[in-house]
């Protein structure tokens, strides 16, 4: 009788660890690395003024002094995300609806267009609407006078550079949200909306009670990203008026940049950067939590 050598598992030879080694270096040098340096330096004082010497341990005197410089940051963030999420899927729910209409014309054409914001480079796009929010020659100003009403000064008003960012933020997301609503509703079978228009159902009636319901998960996952990348908007507002005026518009992210580098608070910004991941490292976990309790 031929006995069968013994089989080894690669896992357990030298060769399979070079081979899971350079993963690990990578996620070691990238990203642990990082974030437990970020842990470190959130309990010193250090500072662009002490960059020279080795910072000095302060324990959480960071994450108190934040208790006030927080709040306004994260509700000005907290706000975005009320107004520019729902905006967002309305875009992409009424987009979507449109180029799934028989009677659009011209849909070979219409559709690459619409995706453009999403093809271009997202800063190209930012700068070209800050000039087109310009108060002395933008072109949202000139349409406005040419239509008989005032100028607005988009940029340096706390309310209305509000308004621009949910403006250049669907603009710039409405692709992704689009797309996948776009696909979800290609995959509501035929029939359904056949039985729905055989029983006198009109468009809205067909959209509420037939394709709604099938696109519900597609959707709403789509808007939990949408949400996590309006909680983590940076470059929009910095690039169009770094958050200002005097400093009214700063979101979570342009806050904590600006206490890193303007101010040079590197200890501060870390503890608030700190902060910011836990917030959101909780809300996916809770998000992760409902979605096991509705399965």
């Amino acid at each position: 009788m031929t006995l069968h050598p013994k089989i080894e598992s690669p896992w357990r030879t030298r060769k399979a660890y070079w081979y899971v080694f350079p993963s690990l270096f990578l996620f070691f040098f990238f990203f642990l690395y990082p974030m437990v340096y970020t842990v470190y330096i959130s309990l010193t004082n250090a500072s662009f003024f002490n960059i020279m010497k080795e910072p000095a341990f302060v324990g959480l005197e960071n994450y108190e002094a934040l208790l006030s410089g927080f709040l306004y940051p994260l509700a000005r963030t907290v706000l975005f995300m009320l107004t520019s999420i729902p905006l967002k899927v309305l875009a992409g729910i009424l987009l979507a609806v449109l180029f799934t209409s028989t009677s659009l014309k011209a849909k070979r054409i219409l559709m690459p267009l619409a995706l453009v914001p999403w093809a271009a480079p997202w800063f190209f796009s930012v700068l070209i609407w800050r000039g087109m929010f310009n108060e002395d020659f933008g072109i949202i100003n000139r349409m406005l006078l040419s239509i008989g009403l005032p100028s607005v000064n988009w940029l340096n008003d706390v309310t209305n550079a509000f308004i621009a960012y949910n403006i250049v933020e669907v603009y710039l997301t409405y692709p992704f949200m689009m797309s996948v609503i776009f696909a979800a509703m290609q995959s509501v079978p035929l029939d359904l909306y056949e039985s729905a228009l055989m029983d006198g159902a009109g468009s809205w009636i067909r959209f509420r009670h037939v394709t709604l319901p099938l696109i519900k998960k597609p959707v709403f996952w789509a808007t939990i990203m949408t949400g996590i990348a309006s909680y983590l908007i940076y470059g929009v507002p910095f690039l169009l008026n770094r958050g200002g005026p005097a400093r009214e518009n700063e979101f979570l992210l342009v806050y904590g940049y600006k206490e890193a580098f303007d101010l040079g608070l590197y200890g501060y910004a870390a503890a608030f950067m700190m902060l910011v991941f836990i917030l959101l490292t909780i809300a996916i976990a809770f998000l992760r939590l409902t979605r096991m309790m509705e399965e």
